[in-house]
């Protein structure tokens, strides 16, 4: 019997316990935007480390919510792999609306249900459980080990470069950041590999015109600034496209192998929005499938507003100008822009535009990062994924974006995969799940990816 055969098998046998120690895990509320059990997740994640793995920890502060570090020793390897975690959730809000408490992580029909299922506490547990079986069926691990768990992933991250500073030798040590995650869009569907993410910048733009709401009956002579920031607003971006001066410059146009790729990913590209989120309504040509991936994928996302808050929006009425207004804003970009100078542009097209008085504030950000198909960590993905009789989707790069730059460029230069069997759904809405029976497969397909990247050069 083969040591991968050995290795799966075990999963199955201990799969109970596996499940057990999950469960222990979600039920542990760790909500970074409220503090609520922070102090105790980070206990547990430490204890996870040290018993499941055989690691040493280290709490390491930053300005924010603290990393977990982990170290773990192979016996006979050289090279080092980096297992990124985040040990943080969102609020569980509306609790009424989830058919199981959101922190008793139950199992209801097919489904385990739990704030932090799918993300991305469950996975976490998954592949240490995998780990586990390796060492339990080999007696040592195919790599040496470095884990990074942070609590501000819900926040941006912000505070995670405290953490590469100060761990930057570890680090250093390190060749690749395999994130594995279920990504089968429905059960049974083909898994999805993503060989990089976007890039993000997150910020505030708020105006005021006057000391104090005032009667709107002075509306003839008062500036609004709901107003003011609707029209700056505005002249940002027109139907399809963002209209700053100088804001495509720097967009790398995407290569033959990123088209191809995409392009045979197109179908589930639409498929993943309408059966996660129900979308019916598209800003493209559904019917022209390529067309629709090539942009959502190798085009900076146009000014997204996240919300605008001013003035009275409660029951009945209230008459007035309001005083300020504030809007959130994301743009999401690609290769080769930078987060610095998409603010900058903003900065001075409001300025050119006469809009002066809208204050910019950025409040987090993230660059773009990407691994070629030709990798030997991307090849092992796929070969993994052919073992269990897949062939896998493959994006180039998320439409979404992940704290990964500060790994896999200057000065670590990791090679990143998130890839992963298994299907779980809802995040950040109620009722997150995991397919418990995926689950298995999920924790399999971890061990195999390492020990067929361990056979790479």
């Amino acid at each position: 019997m083969s040591v991968v055969k050995k290795i799966h098998d075990h999963i199955d046998e201990h799969f109970q316990d596996h499940l057990k120690v999950m469960q222990e895990y979600l039920r542990q509320p760790s909500i970074s935007s409220s503090g609520e059990g922070m102090k105790e997740i980070v206990e547990l994640t430490q204890k996870y480390i040290e018993t499941m793995v055989g690691g040493s920890t280290e709490v390491v502060s930053t300005r924010g919510y603290p990393v977990v570090y982990g170290d773990v020793q192979s016996k006979k390897s050289k090279r080092t792999v980096f297992i990124y975690g985040m040990y943080d959730v969102q609020p569980a809000e509306p609790l009424n609306e989830w058919v199981s408490p959101p922190f008793e992580a139950k199992i209801v029909g097919e489904k385990l249900i739990a704030r932090g299922a799918m993300n991305s506490k469950g996975p976490f547990v998954g592949m240490l459980n995998a780990l586990k079986s390796i060492y339990e069926v080999t007696g040592d691990l195919p790599f040496n080990l470095v884990f990074g768990v942070e609590g501000e992933e819900e926040q941006g991250s912000v505070h995670l470069p405290d953490f590469a500073e100060k761990k930057s030798s570890e680090l250093g040590r390190c060749e690749a950041l395999p994130f594995w995650l279920p990504t089968q869009v429905m059960p049974g569907a083909p898994p999805v590999l993503n060989l990089g993410f976007k890039g993000i910048v997150y910020m505030e733009l708020e105006c005021q015109t006057n000391p104090s709401d005032i009667h709107s009956g002075m509306a003839n002579i008062i500036p609004n600034p709901v107003w003011r920031l609707l029209w700056a607003l505005n002249s940002m971006r027109g139907q399809d496209e963002v209209l700053i001066e100088g804001f495509y410059d720097n967009v790398q146009p995407p290569s033959t192998e990123d088209l191809e790729l995409t392009d045979k990913s197109a179908p589930m590209v639409l498929a993943a929005t309408q059966s996660m989120y129900g979308v019916k309504n598209y800003r493209s040509d559904v019917r022209n499938t390529k067309a629709v991936a090539r942009n959502l994928i190798f085009k900076p996302s146009p000014i997204n507003i996240d919300g605008i808050i001013s003035g009275w929006t409660g029951p009945g009425t209230k008459t007035i100008t309001p005083s300020k207004v504030m809007a959130k804003i994301d743009v999401r970009i690609v290769p080769n822009m930078t987060t610095t100078e998409v603010v900058d542009k903003i900065k001075l097209h409001l300025k050119k535009h006469g809009f002066e008085d809208v204050k910019v504030s950025v409040l987090g950000g993230y660059e773009w990062v990407k691994t070629s198909i030709k990798d030997p960590l991307v090849q092992a993905a796929i070969k993994t994924m052919e073992e269990f009789g897949y062939k896998p989707v493959i994006n180039p790069m998320m439409p979404a974006s992940a704290p990964f730059y500060l790994f896999c460029r200057e000065p670590f230069n990791m090679r990143m995969v998130n890839g992963g069997l298994g299907h779980g759904g809802l995040i950040h809405a109620p009722n997150e799940y995991l397919m418990v029976k995926d689950i298995k497969n999920f924790e399999k397909s971890f061990a195999s990816l390492l020990l067929n990247y361990a056979k790479s050069s």
